[in-house]
């Protein structure tokens, strides 16, 4: 008999608590959480939200690409995050990766997670699955997610060096991952060109994800033998070939019957900058909130400046004191299931000071909601006065000041900060 497809990610959740006790590996004590109270309380919550509004930049090994110093201070600046590889199948980067900061497990993962947020830089991890071991490797990546990585971008690909399981081992590994970290952000990585995508398990991955990371790398695709079997598949690049917004729009049409969030890889390779434009455009057409980066060592300057001058569209929201989901809901013109389902929550009374709450889609906008609750419908000059804001892990002035419209000289004035540097995890500040 078929296996019914669980409509889900919450049904899937459920499914894996029961079926925990099937697994084929018995839970090991590294199976529990191995940060430390700090880290812990870095993390986001809910985890569903994370990495879903911040441009990324996917680091692959800091030998190759840049020293980590450089790298975070670059995109600190910029307001971009990380996206660290952590582990390759079973086998930690150590393998590969002589240098002291090669990832050796997840204490040395806690240790990045901690040295890139408190520089500014959300961070967030990447792994190869092969499918060899689910069980060993679901444990692996459920040890990065507890050491502090935002979430965990799971690279997908049906090429040499990549997934060789079954659809059986993608739900054996589903299942051992989500019994262990039912609330994690959890984003798979594919290559979508349509001939590809046939290759792979991505029905069962869909299943216990929160988003889908396509690798749309136009300028690595622009071969004539892709253009050839872009045809084959029914998808005519014609005269201008293939272009960002051409992949772009094919990913977009092979992906939509999963009805997941959609965070499009950009080719680093590409240093056309109206190239770069047209793609985080178009992203936008498709209702993704952000844009990621392949890779930091292969990319130019000039790209950062674009990503900074492009901001993430903002979806998601920070719960202040009184708030409630249903008040919440009535804000964004959406409703309490739809805010549960998409944010994961277990109980819809459980709500903390700076949660970060997503917004579904089709909700409205932060300046929308705004201009709702005022009996505005002009953001300028309609401020009924400063509000607060809680100081969480890897925030700066600076990056407040991008994520509540204002400016980081308003925020120090308001507050009397002498030194604009010096902020500190759960202090109340007044936004303007």
């Amino acid at each position: 008999m078929p296996r019914q497809p669980l409509h889900t990610r919450r049904e899937f959740i459920g499914a894996a608590a029961v079926a925990s006790v099937a697994l084929a590996t018995a839970p090991r004590e590294t199976f529990a959480a191995v940060s430390s109270p700090a880290t812990q309380s870095a993390r986001r919550a809910p985890a569903s939200a994370a990495g879903l509004a911040t441009h990324l930049a996917w680091v692959w090994q800091f030998p190759q690409d840049g020293q980590r110093e450089v790298i975070r201070d670059v995109l600190a600046a910029h307001g971009l995050g990380i996206v660290h590889k952590t582990h390759d199948g079973s086998d930690w980067m150590s393998r590969w990766d002589r240098t002291t900061d090669a990832v050796t497990g997840p204490r040395k993962v806690e240790q990045l997670a901690n040295f890139f947020e408190n520089g500014g830089v959300p961070f967030h991890a990447w792994a190869v699955v092969h499918g060899d071991d689910p069980a060993q490797e679901a444990e692996m990546a459920a040890d990065v997610l507890n050491a502090g990585a935002r979430s965990i971008a799971l690279d997908l690909e049906p090429h040499q060096g990549f997934w060789r399981g079954s659809t059986a081992s993608a739900v054996a590994f589903g299942m051992a991952l989500r019994w262990r970290a039912p609330a994690a952000s959890i984003i798979t990585s594919i290559d979508p060109r349509p001939w590809t995508l046939e290759g792979i398990p991505l029905d069962e991955f869909a299943q216990f994800s929160d988003a889908l990371a396509p690798q749309v790398y136009w300028k690595t695709f622009s071969t004539q033998a892709n253009v050839d079997k872009y045809r084959r598949a029914g998808e005519d690049p014609g005269a201008e070939g293939i272009t960002p917004t051409f992949a772009l729009d094919v990913t977009m049409k092979k992906l939509a019957r999963f009805n997941l969030p959609v965070i499009p890889v950009g080719d680093g390779t590409s240093s056309n900058v109206g190239a770069w434009r047209s793609f985080i455009d178009r992203s936008y057409e498709h209702d993704a909130d952000a844009v990621s980066v392949w890779r930091y060592g292969v990319a130019t300057p000039s790209l950062w400046e674009v990503l900074r001058d492009t901001p993430p569209r903002v979806a998601s929201y920070v719960v202040e004191s009184g708030d409630t989901l249903s008040g919440i809901a009535r804000r964004f013109g959406t409703d309490v299931p739809s805010l549960i389902e998409v944010n994961g929550l277990s109980d819809a009374n459980m709500l903390s000071i700076g949660q970060q709450l997503r917004l579904p889609r089709g909700a409205r906008s932060a300046a929308a909601a705004d201009a709702v609750s005022t009996g505005s419908t002009s953001s300028a000059g309609s401020s009924s006065g400063p509000r607060s804001y809680t100081i969480e892990p890897g925030d700066s002035l600076w990056s407040l000041a991008r994520k509540l419209n204002t400016t980081s000289d308003a925020l120090a004035s308001l507050n009397g900060l002498g030194d604009p540097s010096k902020i500190r995890i759960g202090q109340q500040i007044l936004v303007p």
